[in-house]
């Protein structure tokens, strides 16, 4: 019967969901990790199947309340709806960071860069993290103390050359807000 109704699969989200959840990500921008938390929670619970709601439901929980085991089931949930999105990577990323999962966060931001090379937030992310690098002499295992002894020279030249900030996990990958330009001034029509 295919007469227009809706079969439940095609859901729409209700539009207070959505404006609450950008007001959301602004508060989250802004540093303010609680608001963000609450504007979150509130979207998600008016629109439990959106994934982007969801993963950063997910990332405050884990964030805020410190609900490592909810907060990870939601960013994890998230990407299986929609698969490898950059954005539902990259919370996965941070909530696995702040929980001190280092390794997990890394592989995370891989994948991401695996579906979205070009990511600028991915790529932000993966920069402030910084990677393993091969090993100074490549035929020389990692652990050997000739590598390990160069490679420290090799980091602290590198972070003097160029230095990154440490980011705290809330920031990781996160880009300033795109700016709006500035309306130009008209001039009302002039009456003869």
């Amino acid at each position: 019967m295919m007469d227009g109704s809706r079969t439940g699969r095609e859901r729409e989200t209700p539009p207070e969901a959505t404006a609450t959840f950008e007001e959301g990500l602004a508060r989250y921008r802004e540093g303010d990790a609680p608001a963000a938390h609450a504007l979150f929670e509130r979207s998600h619970r008016r629109a439990p199947f959106e994934a982007r709601f969801m993963s950063w439901y997910g990332l405050t929980l884990v964030l805020v309340e410190r609900n490592s085991n909810l907060g990870v089931l939601y960013c994890d949930q998230a990407l299986r709806v929609t698969g490898p999105e950059p954005e539902l990577l990259l919370n996965q990323a941070r909530a696995h960071l702040a929980l001190g999962q280092r390794e997990r966060a890394v592989r995370a931001i891989i994948r991401g860069l695996a579906a979205a090379p070009l990511d600028p937030a991915l790529k932000a992310a993966q920069e402030s993290m910084g990677w393993r690098r091969r090993p100074v002499i490549p035929f020389l295992g990692r652990s050997n103390f000739l590598n390990r002894w160069l490679g420290r020279i090799r980091h602290k030249w590198s972070r003097k050359l160029h230095p990154v900030p440490e980011v705290p996990p809330m920031m990781l990958g996160l880009l300033p807000a795109p700016e709006t330009p500035p309306a130009a001034d008209v001039a009302p029509p002039r009456s003869a």
